[in-house]
């Protein structure tokens, strides 16, 4: 009889400990709050193993703070909310160190004063507790306790414990999971208006303001800065900014000071995001994090967002802050490119205008009068051919003599439009030419033999004709070296000189309309001319028209990741994945839908494609990359997985080099 009566207490028991367990489950299910569900999970077990407490902790290192209590007396006062130190040997501390459940049946199992004291103080007689694991780390505690002493536990009970506790931990999973969720769809659709802002053409400064404000409200940040460093030790100045409500916002043009060893002065210094604590006479100590804005390829400034400093951003916070930096270089290299087509624009205009009043005036001035000339000698020969026969010969010899210099004139206009020794004979004549022609000494040399395309010589005689024209005009120089280089895909050009310097492709000279034509065939000019120390003037053009590169297979080794993550490019990105078992297959999953990665078994690789469009940028790309790559290499640690860029260059992924810290 006995013995049914205590099967039928278990039975109750395990009745009572199913019922307890769904109604957990079913407050899990329905997404309840933290501290909702740490209540009633306290007073679950607080009933269910007959306690007089119980409690939900949450371990942050140094202390724990309860954020759920029950009391089996409701008029004593609960714990929750409360923050306490860690350490000793409470049963918070043998669950955390162990990472199992434990127990504590008496004050005489406790091992150090602190424990003692602990325990005196909860007015406890046993305990027991159970971890709350979150991806595999101890993110807190449950517990329950009994006030009489020598009334401990039973045998089991910090076991059957364990159960509440996962429920508790899948609960934090959701909600993290939810939190994740939604940071990730506004931060999409804040990067989502501001592409829609460039892509309608909008003014830079609307841009910018756009871009500091969602970035401020999406981080959390007291105040969000564009700045750049215009050639001061550590000063910069903001071009744009946004502060939070009851503050003003810095001025344009205004002056900030960071610390030297903080992010901001660190991405201007690298071009990498990154993240700390920065002080400044203007702020004081802030937790910053920055990320560079790169526009057309080159460093513009940071894009930085601060709050207090004892409140940091959480990890790779600088990482996401890159995708709202591309948006405001893409702004910004638009802006310069609708400058640089309006500057364009008229310079061709105002070169038009001016080569036709030249040709006009040397027209004028010369074939024309001489043809006009030549016209009324025919007229006076005609009336005086029968009358004065031999004076007419003697007009008419001199007519012929004026026809022949008018034609020499129309030739010397020819030449000047496009020279006759380049066309006929090549490059290397047409330049000992202009050698020829020079006030001063120009040795030219390592010209090479084969002849290139028409438009590329032309482009190479300009460049050198322009140079030694500003030379003999400006610069005073005394001696000029020219020299043509040829590579099997560009033919590169440069004129040096010994003069005065102090040539720019800014001061509106012919320099300017070089550039021009030397970039339409898509080369580059540069221009270095210190004033003192002579001018070089250096242009390269391609000898082919580009074609789009694919990666290779396999692909070639590369240096640091963090390199291609902090360039602006709108060049696709593809994965690599080793195409034995499933792992391509489900990196496709992973990266599908969200991303929009295309992919195809070639060989033996799967290859991934992920376009750059809209509010993605590369930086964004592949923080999300490697993050799924993490997730695959945990299920396929066998798959090889590669990041591969435009240029052929790969990654083996993930790079231990860029996990959080």
């Amino acid at each position: 009889m006995a013995l049914d009566e205590r099967r039928l207490e278990e039975l109750e028991r395990v009745v009572d400990e199913q019922a307890a367990l769904r109604r957990i489950a079913t407050l899990v299910a329905a997404g309840a709050t933290e501290a909702d569900l740490a209540a009633a999970v306290s007073s679950e077990i607080g009933g269910l193993f007959d306690g007089q407490s119980a409690m939900v902790v949450r371990w942050d290192g140094d202390t724990i703070r309860v954020i759920g209590g029950w009391r089996a007396d409701a008029g004593e006062v609960g714990l929750a909310g409360a923050v306490l130190s860690y350490g000793g040997d409470t049963i918070t501390a043998r669950v955390v160190e162990t990472a199992a459940p434990a127990r504590l049946d008496a004050a005489a199992d406790l091992r150090t004063e602190f424990g003692r004291q602990r325990w005196a103080e909860l007015g406890w007689g046993a305990s027991i507790g159970a971890p709350i694991m979150v991806d595999g780390k101890v993110w807190g505690v449950v517990a329950a306790s009994r006030r009489e002493p020598g009334d401990p536990f039973g045998p089991g009970d910090e076991e059957r414990l364990s159960d509440f506790s996962a429920l508790v931990a899948q609960a934090i999973v959701n909600a993290e999971a939810r939190s994740e969720t939604a940071a990730l769809v506004a931060e999409q659709s804040s990067l989502r208006q501001i592409a829609m802002l460039v892509a309608a053409g909008r003014p830079q400064a609307a841009v910018l303001d756009a871009v500091t404000e969602e970035a401020g409200m999406l981080f959390g940040a007291a105040s969000v800065s564009l700045v750049r460093w215009e050639g001061v030790q550590d000063e910069v100045v903001v071009a744009a900014a946004w502060e939070g409500a009851g503050s003003t916002p810095d001025r344009e043009r205004s002056l900030y000071h960071p610390d030297p060893r903080g992010p901001t002065l660190a991405v201007l210094e690298t071009g990498a995001a990154c993240h700390g604590i920065e002080s400044s006479p203007e702020r004081g100590s802030v937790a910053v994090i920055a990320a560079p804005v790169i526009a057309t390829g080159r460093l513009f400034g940071a894009l930085t967002a601060a709050r207090a400093a004892e409140d940091p951003f959480p990890a790779g916070a600088e990482i996401r802050l890159r995708s709202f930096a591309d948006l405001a270089a893409q702004s910004i290299a638009n802006e310069r490119a609708q400058a640089e087509l309006r500057a364009s624009r008229a310079r061709l205009v105002q070169t038009a205008d001016e080569a036709r009043r030249r040709l006009e005036r040397n027209l004028h001035d010369g074939a024309q009068q001489q043809l006009v000339s030549v016209s009324l000698a025919l007229r006076l020969v005609e009336r005086m051919f029968e009358a004065n026969p031999s004076t007419a010969r003697v007009v008419l010899h001199e007519a012929s003599n004026e026809l022949a210099d008018a034609m020499q004139e129309l030739r010397e206009l020819a030449r000047g439009l496009h020279p006759a020794l380049l066309s006929e004979l090549g490059l290397r004549p047409a330049l000992d030419a202009l050698s020829a022609r020079s006030p001063f000494v120009v040795e030219i040399t390592d010209v090479p033999e084969d002849r290139v395309s028409g438009p590329v010589e032309a482009a190479i005689y300009y460049v050198v004709s322009e140079s030694l024209t500003n030379t003999a005009k400006h610069a005073a120089a005394s001696s000029a070296t020219v020299s043509v280089l040829c590579s099997g895909e560009s033919v590169s050009v440069e004129i040096s000189d010994d003069g005065s310097g102090g040539a720019s492709l800014e001061a509106g000279s012919g320099l300017r309309g070089l550039v021009d034509r030397v970039e339409a065939l898509g080369g580059e000019l540069i221009v270095s001319s210190p004033r003192g120390g002579g001018t070089l003037v250096r242009a390269e053009l391609p000898l082919q028209e580009p074609s789009e590169r694919a990666p290779g297979f396999p692909p070639k080794l590369a240096a640091d990741l963090s390199t291609v993550s902090s360039e602006v490019s709108w060049e696709p990105v593809w994965v690599l994945v080793s195409a034995e078992g499933t792992a391509g297959q489900e990196m496709l999953s992973l990266l599908g839908d969200e991303y929009g990665a295309a992919g195809e078994r070639e060989g033996n690789w799967w290859k991934l494609t992920i376009l750059p469009i809209d509010q993605f940028r590369r930086g964004t790309i592949i923080y999300r990359v490697i993050q799924a790559a993490e997730t695959l290499a945990d299920r396929h640690p066998e798959a090889t997985i590669y990041l591969v860029t435009e240029d052929g260059n790969r990654w083996r992924l993930p790079p231990p080099a860029l996990e959080s810290d």
